[in-house]
């Protein structure tokens, strides 16, 4: 699949830095069924609507809505701890989502590529070998790297920095307004991908 020129790159572009979840791979239904299956046990039903009306938020914040939501007091840190390995248990249900896999694959070996997530490392590069796009990335930053997460630029300007670019030589390609917002704190230009991907419901 030819990307749409609609996300090519500006032309100052050096390098290109995708956020992972939402951008590079449809991880909704891993996600969804992970996070549904850590919060059974205290009797919360965690529905696919509520979780795709907040996609693109942090761990963090999604665990907190919840808890607002249902008023059901639960161990959020212990959450988090089982998404991870839960999450790797519905691992062949990731997907890479075809307007940005193309343009990966489109420009690899002619820019530096990165990948710069808030999410967990563990579950970012078992999610960019699924998709089979891992070996294509000169750098891959992730939550644990910052220890701070999106909308502050950390992350960004961390990627930047292992890409060995400027953030004015950096474009970044994201699916949530904290992600966006992360990107031009940073000095990134940046695409929003939302309008060329949408997660599919058969497979949730």
């Amino acid at each position: 699949m030819m990307f749409t020129d609609s996300l090519r790159p500006p032309a100052h572009a050096k390098a290109l830095i995708f956020d992972c979840d939402g951008t590079l791979a449809d991880t909704f239904a891993a996600h969804y069924r992970a996070f549904r299956t850590a919060l059974a046990p205290f009797g919360i039903d965690f529905r696919a609507d509520f979780y795709a009306a907040r996609l693109g938020w942090s761990r963090k914040a999604l665990l907190e809505s919840v808890a607002q939501e249902t008023g059901v007091a639960f161990d959020a840190e212990a959450v988090a701890a089982r998404n991870a390995p839960l999450f790797l248990d519905h691992i062949d249900a990731v997907r890479a989502i075809p307007a940005t896999e193309a343009l990966v694959r489109a420009y690899y070996g002619k820019l530096k590529l990165g990948v710069c997530s808030g999410g967990q490392r563990g579950i970012v590069e078992a999610t960019l070998k699924a998709i089979g796009l891992y070996e294509r990335f000169d750098a891959v930053v992730a939550f644990e790297d910052t220890g701070v997460g999106k909308p502050a630029p950390d992350l960004y300007l961390e990627a930047c920095r292992r890409l060995g670019v400027a953030p004015s030589e950096a474009h970044a390609y994201e699916d949530s307004n904290e992600g966006i917002e992360a990107a031009h704190a940073a000095g990134l230009s940046v695409s929003d991908v939302r309008p060329f991907y949408t997660p599919d419901p058969s497979r949730w």
